[in-house]
């Protein structure tokens, strides 16, 4: 019974790491387009005396301070709707940026408690690994059960 537990506790690892792995490739991926995107687009400039000449310049609200130079992610930072409409436009977003340096610390957590809790997989092939022993007919075939009916 010790040797079933101990192989389901190496696939539940094995999982474990799996899904860190991808998870982990995700935030590296939005990671490197965050810093990629930054290092290629320039700081918005202000269009100073210039948009005062432009069509509707005296429209209502045309005055307003930032009015001219849109946040980079298009809404606020703290919006996590605006946040989610930033990743699908492809656009940089604090509150996205802040998860994934959060997310990073957690799979690290995680990847040391399993190498702290949970023992490494037994290399197969290695000196003291037996075959396992087959169950004794665990099969799933049918078996005629005798039914006597007494009336």
């Amino acid at each position: 019974m010790s040797s079933e537990h101990d192989a389901l506790v190496g696939e539940l690892r094995l999982l474990a790491e799996a899904v860190l792995d991808r998870v982990d490739r995700v935030v590296q991926q939005y990671a490197a387009a965050q810093q990629a995107g930054a290092a290629q687009d320039p700081q918005p400039t202000d269009t100073g005396a210039a948009g005062a000449d432009a069509p509707g310049a005296d429209a209502p609200g045309a005055g307003a301070p930032g009015a001219g130079a849109p946040a980079p992610s298009g809404g606020c930072d703290w919006c996590p709707v605006c946040a989610i409409a930033a990743l699908v436009r492809g656009e940089s977003h604090e509150l996205l940026t802040r998860l994934a340096t959060q997310i990073a610390a957690i799979i690290a957590l995680i990847r040391e408690l399993l190498a702290r809790y949970l023992p490494a997989p037994a290399d197969p092939g290695g000196p003291e690994s037996t075959p396992p022993s087959e169950p004794a007919d665990r099969g799933g075939g049918f078996v005629s059960i005798p039914v006597t009916i007494r009336p």
